[in-house]
């Protein structure tokens, strides 16, 4: 054999041998409590998960699974094990053709989605104890922020929570 021939497959042979240890890491760690409440509302996702959430909305009133077992329910923000609730949320996402399709057609990843969905109800329900007087003020250690964002959008996170089958 030649010597630029040896010298290819050496390079042919290291890159496949190498290949890999650079591929990305697709795996991300599991959701935790501190992910969760550092979580903020932006207009940016906001725009993709009501994008996703009609589409979803649409998925889940075709198909009959979801008449006893729907997407979301009151109970979900309601719990008290908040990273159970998404992690089950994302898994749900993840492995359903049509609400995996809705959400990369919106461009916002499962997790995206179940996380923004979370902070939107709990936020959605603070918003509306405020305004009712059964809170004074939002609770010390509460993101003050997400309470306002669904206060300057009130409208939008109504109508996009109906659709998802969460009325007041």
């Amino acid at each position: 054999m030649t010597s630029p021939i040896r010298g290819t497959i050496t390079v042919l042979l290291a890159g496949m041998l190498t290949w890999p240890l650079t591929e990305p890491v697709l795996a991300q760690a599991p959701i935790d409590v501190y992910e969760l409440a550092d979580y903020r509302l932006t207009t940016d996702v906001f725009e993709r998960f009501l994008r996703a959430t009609q589409r979803i909305s649409t998925v889940t009133r075709e198909d009959s699974a979801f008449t006893y077992a729907p997407l979301f329910t009151k109970d979900v923000a309601l719990s008290g094990d908040a990273v159970a609730e998404v992690a089950g949320l994302v898994a749900r996402l993840e492995n359903h053709p049509g609400l995996a399709a809705a959400l990369s057609a919106a461009n916002i990843t499962p997790r995206e989605y179940a996380k923004f969905a979370l902070t939107l109800i709990v936020a959605h329900l603070a918003h509306g104890f405020l305004t009712s007087g059964v809170l004074p003020r939002v609770p010390e250690g509460a993101p003050t922020i997400n309470v306002a964002f669904v206060k300057a959008h009130d409208a939008e996170v109504a109508s996009a929570l109906a659709a998802l089958g969460i009325r007041d």
